[in-house]
This record gives C-alpha cells, sequence and structure tokens, in this order.
C-alpha cells in the first residue's frame, strides 16, 4: 500500500552512482520485474525468489518487486561459497535466484535443481522486462505476511532464513 500511494510521485526515490529514479520510474521497473519473474515461477511452489545481488539500485527495485508481486523476496548472503551458497538457496526453497554479473561466478559448478538462474546485467532479462506486460500479483499481503527472508549469520550452525514481516 505504502508503495502504491507513490506511484505518481516524480520526486527522486534512488539516487546512486548508477543512476537516479523518481519514485514513478523505481515503481515501474519493480511492477515489470515482479510481472517477468511471475512469469518464470511455478505457482504450485512456494513463491521464494531469491537476490544474490549487492546493495544497488538493481537490489531495490528487487525488493519492491516482492511487494508489489506478493511473493516473499531471499535474500541469498553474498559472502557464501560453494556448496554453502546453493544448501542456502535451496534450504530457503527459492525457484527464481536473481543475480548480476558482479555475483554470476558465485554460482559456477553448483547445482542448483528447480531454480531459475536470472542474471539480471544480461540484455536478455531488460528485453523479458519490456515485454513482461501487466503485473498480477500472486497475491496481496497484509502486514503481517511475510515479506522476505534473511539469513543468520550461521554462528551456531548452518544459517536459517528469517522471516520478515511486511
Amino acid at each position: 500500500q505504502l508503495l502504491a500511494e507513490r506511484a505518481d510521485d516524480d520526486t527522486t526515490a534512488i539516487l546512486s552512482d548508477a543512476g537516479q529514479w523518481t519514485w514513478r520510474e523505481y515503481l515501474a521497473d519493480a511492477r515489470a520485474t515482479a510481472a517477468a519473474v511471475l512469469q518464470l515461477a511455478d505457482p504450485q511452489r512456494p513463491m521464494h525468489i531469491g537476490v544474490l545481488l549487492a546493495n544497488s539500485p538493481t537490489m531495490l527495485i528487487a525488493l519492491a518487486a516482492g511487494a508489489l508481486g506478493g511473493y516473499v523476496t531471499v535474500g541469498v548472503n553474498n559472502t557464501r561459497r560453494g556448496q554453502a551458497l546453493a544448501d542456502d538457496v535451496l534450504r530457503a526453497d527459492c525457484q527464481v535466484l536473481l543475480t548480476d554479473d558482479e555475483h554470476l561466478s558465485l554460482l559456477d559448478g553448483l547445482e542448483l535443481p528447480g531454480v531459475t538462474v536470472v542474471n539480471t546485467s544480461d540484455p536478455a532479462w531488460a528485453e523479458q522486462l519490456a515485454a513482461a506486460g501487466e503485473l498480477t500479483p500472486v497475491a496481496t499481503p497484509g502486514a503481517m505476511d511475510p515479506f522476505m527472508l534473511i539469513f543468520t549469520s550461521g554462528t551456531s550452525g548452518n544459517p536459517k532464513p528469517v522471516r520478515f514481516a511486511h
């Protein structure tokens, strides 16, 4: 609801070295991202969409996309490596994993059955976004519904996904 209220706002929402987005642009990008992600997702599985991204506009867009699309965004820890990283993605039951050129090599050689990996830096992703069409959310989340899963540090064993509500 808070994001929807900003949909026609032309003030600055994101300002970074990568550029500047108004709220209108930011939320349009988030809706396109959500629509494209949902085209890749299996509605019979938990709607968990992983993000293996840096603190960037792409990450902010992915977070808003999850909220607008009604699915759960999973913040995959970009400090994890190898099988531990794969285990995190699979433990959180991610069916789509958004990453970029900077993080794609972390997935080299990993088996991620049932996970569609999307490189958001690839021009093909921009084409998918442009062709995604209108967003039809999978749900309209309430305040207590899960917004995101974030992994613990793993100091007492393997990291575990912790639920954060809207």
